[in-house]
């Protein structure tokens, strides 16, 4: 009944109900903070700055692939990710 109150009272149901099967199954939520970015020989600490360039490097990465845009040319420090 704990874990039924806990899911009812909850704002978001979804997530409570989440965290209660990886409770129950023992699973823990671990941080893996990136702590440095290394881009051709930049290092990056900043953790909002190595959020956008991970976030840049992938919500670009079809376009890389197929070589449609061209964009990879404008960046190309970007394919050299190091983490």
């Amino acid at each position: 009944m704990h874990y039924n109150k806990r899911i009812i009272k909850s704002t978001n149901k979804t997530k409570a109900t989440w965290q209660t099967i990886n409770e129950l199954l023992g699973k823990q939520h671990s941080l893996n903070d990136i702590q440095e970015l290394t881009i051709d020989d930049k290092h990056f600490t900043n953790q909002n700055e190595i959020a956008n360039l991970l976030n840049y490097y992938f919500s670009t990465a079809v376009d890389k692939l197929n070589h449609n845009t061209g964009s990879y040319k404008k960046f190309p420090f970007m394919q050299k990710l190091v983490y």
